[in-house]
């Protein structure tokens, strides 16, 4: 199934997905540049990960779950940080439980029963578990009565913040599809229902190139005042005022134009001063707009005071 925006949105996953992985149908996200949708479609074609570029508030994050919405799949989130082990993309090892059991003589005859499943193991083989605690392995498809699963969309969300080693020890489960369990079991898609990896990157480090060379990538730029305007309408609705929309939007830019890259104000900060000034009833030139700028908006970037 391609991504089309443009189209009516599919029915939701059912409501035995609450919690695990369902996106809401609340979402919103300005399509306006051609190259994302294409990009997209070529990831989906390819069965390759889509790897997104971009500054703060550039539309990286959400990017994935409103896809998933669109194609009627379950999305799977992992955030990166300087901790996140390559393993805890497939599963978690819960150290603290076995060694409680070996303190009480119950320990599961297998790793596995220790295991929870990570964000490609879900999306992967969204039926199939670790082991019981009794060490009887979930049978594939075990579990649910409503069918086969929609299908997945995985966010690896600023993968620049971990160790170089795990985009190179992802290597082989993203071309595979596939990866041993913790008890040497095999984890792999199914033909047919292969999950979009999308993974995002402020490129505050370099990635290595055998990783880059197996993505379709996009890199997306900072809004500009048009594509901001068109987020605040999409996302305000009636409380839109276009005025109001119009300065925030300006003041942003100039804010950015002297903030170091990654500092700059996001959409998500341009649309809080926006429902501020809106439940405030704050208008621009009143006696705190400047105000509501500051603390909304500023938030102490850049060395000029910028309000009017």
């Amino acid at each position: 199934m391609a991504f089309d925006p443009s189209r009516e949105l599919p029915p939701a996953p059912g409501p035995e997905f609450a919690g695990a992985g369902a996106v809401p149908d609340d979402g919103v996200y300005v399509f306006d540049d051609e190259r994302i949708v294409l990009a997209v479609n070529v990831a989906l074609a390819t069965r390759r990960p889509l790897l997104v570029f971009g500054p703060p508030g550039s539309g990286k994050s959400t990017l994935a779950p409103i896809v998933a919405r669109h194609l009627g799949r379950l999305c799977h989130t992992e955030v990166i940080t300087a901790r996140t082990e390559p393993e805890d993309l497939l599963w978690r090892f819960d150290a603290m439980r076995r060694l409680n059991d070996a303190q009480t003589r119950e320990v599961a005859p297998t790793i596995g029963a220790y295991c929870a499943s990570g964000v490609l193991w879900k999306a992967f083989d969204p039926y199939r578990t670790p082991p019981a605690r009794d060490g009887k392995p979930a049978a594939p498809g075990a579990g649910r009565d409503s069918g086969p699963p929609p299908g997945s969309v995985v966010l690896i969300d600023e993968i620049d913040k971990a160790d170089p080693d795990l985009p190179n020890s992802l290597l082989v489960p993203l071309d595979t599809l596939s990866f041993p369990g913790p008890d040497g079991e095999e984890v792999s898609a199914r033909a047919g229902v292969e999950p979009l990896v999308v993974i995002t990157s402020n490129n505050e480090r370099e990635l290595p190139a055998p990783f880059v060379r197996r993505c379709i990538v996009l890199s997306l730029e900072a809004p500009d005042k048009e594509h901001l305007l068109n987020v605040a309408r999409g996302h305000l609705g009636a409380d839109y005022d276009e005025s109001t929309a119009d300065r925030v939007a300006e003041h942003l830019l100039k804010v950015a134009a002297e903030s170091e890259w990654a500092a700059g104000p996001s959409t998500a900060e341009f649309l809080d001063t926006l429902r501020a000034c809106h439940e405030l009833g704050v208008e621009p030139g009143s006696r705190t707009w400047d105000l509501v700028l500051e603390v909304a908006l500023d938030k102490g970037r850049g060395s000029a005071r910028l309000h009017g």
